[in-house]
């Protein structure tokens, strides 16, 4: 089976996503070595805008627009849609990592967080969202329950 990606009419550039991920991994891996763990209220803030609200307001997204024209690098357009999901997915985990520190479930914490960086590495340096892979399969049963 074919799975295509479900297009939302909307455009981001990747480049910016990239920086995005640069900026989840480092504020992730931020709050697991240091104890400075409301940190993580920020990064679930900005995931939750840019996955649920309005990504123009997210303070990641506008840190990479002052960031981009420094790199030189033409905008590279690809569909919203999938990194809108990716973004709520983020903010799943934020979740996790929040709860995990509330209750000092350490371990829990630690690994939640190895697996969020591990997609925001992925998606930083070798422009692999795992997130839009899951996209079309979780779009295509959502319509197949529609039907």
């Amino acid at each position: 089976m074919n799975l295509m990606c479900p297009v939302s009419f909307k455009q981001i550039n990747e480049n910016a996503v990239r920086i995005n991920a640069a900026l989840a991994f480092l504020s992730i891996l931020f709050f697991l070595i240091t104890p400075c763990k409301w940190v993580i209220l920020i990064i679930s803030g900005d995931f939750f805008i840019r996955g649920f609200l309005n990504p123009q307001y997210s303070l990641f997204a506008n840190i990479s627009k002052k960031i981009l024209p420094l790199l030189k690098v033409k905008p590279i357009m690809v569909d919203a849609g999938p990194k809108i999901f990716a973004a709520k997915i983020g903010f799943l985990f934020c979740c996790l990592l929040t709860v995990s520190w509330i209750f000092s479930l350490g371990r829990t914490a630690l690994i939640a967080g190895a697996i969020f960086m591990t997609c925001a590495a992925l998606e930083a340096v070798f422009k692999f969202c795992v997130a839009c892979q899951i996209y079309p399969l979780i779009y295509s049963l959502k319509n197949a329950k529609a039907e």
